[in-house]
């Protein structure tokens, strides 16, 4: 059977679309990472700045994605995506520009020029992300309806791109900062514009807006919003992105290769002027969770949802164990494994989340893009948490403190996915 020159048109789209997602999420995670060197480095120089400080700030583009997400998703409904996508990477393009304005305006710049600077910094890079991630959704969405198995195919090449995006950029941050220090932050931008152009090259306007524009009033758009199998979804998705958001951002950059030391842990301060080897064992790890993402591929859509979340989510826990375990100076050949089976199981989460959103949103079409904006929100909530919490356990345990707050965290999405799984219950014999 051949392909419809329409049909050819609308995959050159959506794999140009997660083409552009990866090249995001590169240049995102890279600039989270060469911010916590660039920290290091104000803290080496006398400015007054610290984990919690890092935290509070990197959150901050959090909050502007959790605030911005359902206003541009719901946007995207009704005047097209492609202007979205377009638009989205130019503004974090500005925003990471903005970031090393303190050390260009002063030597020693004060703590309150540091704050203002890279708080609107990730402000703008916060609001990108906003654009960005309900609008491609949105538009993968449009492309899988009726088609369960290619539903499964990109809501996994999604996130394999979001994956592989942070482990190229897990890698290439401390890499590019030890290289070129504050000229880090022009290259970064140069990959966003990049990603920019690649969907205005290959994702035709015709093919970004399926539906009609719909009339609804605002409160119809938040009733959407408030219905309780996605009420009841919330929870346990903010409480992982929390999970990541204390682990794949400034934060473990700030442990790891920053100055403080504990007595009994073996990570913390570990790689202190070692940029290469702090990029290869992040790297390393993300990897890894990108090829888990890859196997769990082939289970998700085949396997019921509620119990694929509660597995995937106790691999945190597992993860965490490891962890601590080999932070205390465990043999490797007990941890490593422990780590590796809960990074395996903790990979399929994200994947079977967006699965169930986008089976939540073919019921709302018209709105599909606002009920895909709540993935920016637990995003946005999930990874200003995590920032801020991350910040405050750091400063108490270090890296102890980040293992303990994961065990907590996932504590709390277990029970929210057991109250998930008497609302959707619940609603599948009302559908029958």
């Amino acid at each position: 059977m051949t392909s419809t020159p329409s049909s050819t048109a609308r995959t050159r789209g959506t794999g140009a679309v997660i083409v552009a997602q990866l090249l995001l999420r590169t240049a995102s995670a890279a600039g989270a990472l060469a911010l916590g060197s660039y920290f290091v480095e104000l803290s080496r120089q006398g400015a007054s700045v610290g984990p919690l400080l890092l935290g509070i700030l990197s959150g901050v583009s959090f909050l502007a994605e959790l605030v911005l997400a359902p206003v541009a998703g719901s946007a995207s409904d009704r005047r097209g995506r492609r202007v979205f996508l377009v638009a989205a990477p130019l503004l974090a393009a500005v925003g990471i520009l903005l970031t090393p304005g303190a050390s260009l305006i002063a030597t020693a710049p004060s703590i309150a020029l540091v704050v203002v600077i890279v708080g609107t910094s990730r402000l703008l890079d916060g609001a990108g992300a906003a654009i960005s991630a309900p609008t491609t959704l949105g538009l993968l969405a449009d492309a899988s309806d009726g088609d369960p198995r290619r539903r499964g195919r990109v809501t996994s090449l999604y996130e394999l791109s979001s994956s592989g995006g942070i482990a190229l950029g897990a890698v290439a941050g401390p890499l590019l900062y030890g290289a070129l220090g504050l000229w880090t932050f022009v290259a970064l931008a140069a990959v966003y514009v990049v990603a920019a152009l690649l969907v205005l090259a290959f994702l035709r306007p015709a093919t970004v807006s399926r539906t009609p524009p719909s009339r609804a009033s605002l409160p119809d758009r938040l009733r959407v919003l408030v219905q309780p199998r996605l009420l009841a979804f919330l929870p346990a998705w903010i409480a992982v992105n929390a999970i990541l958001g204390t682990w794949v951002t400034s934060q473990i950059t700030f442990v790891l290769a920053g100055d403080v030391r504990a007595d009994g842990q073996l990570f913390p301060g570990a790689f202190r002027g070692d940029e290469a080897g702090l990029s290869l064992v992040l790297g390393v790890y993300v990897l890894f969770f990108s090829l888990c993402i890859v196997a769990w591929a082939f289970f998700i859509g085949r396997l019921p949802t509620v119990p694929v979340l509660f597995v995937t989510v106790s691999g945190a826990l597992i993860a965490s164990v490891g962890l601590m375990l080999a932070n205390r100076g465990a043999p490797w050949f007990v941890a490593v494994p422990l780590v590796m089976v809960g990074v395996f199981l903790e990979a399929g989460f994200t994947p079977a989340a967006l699965t169930h959103l986008s089976d939540i949103s073919a019921e709302f079409r018209d709105d599909r893009g606002l009920i895909m904006g709540a993935y920016s929100v637990v995003v946005g909530a999930g990874y200003l948490l995590g920032n801020v919490l991350g910040g405050v356990f750091a400063e108490w345990l270090l890296f102890d403190g980040l293992a303990l707050l994961t065990i907590g965290l996932a504590i709390v999405a277990l029970v929210s996915i057991t109250a998930m799984a008497l609302v959707e219950s619940r609603h599948r014999r009302v559908a029958a």
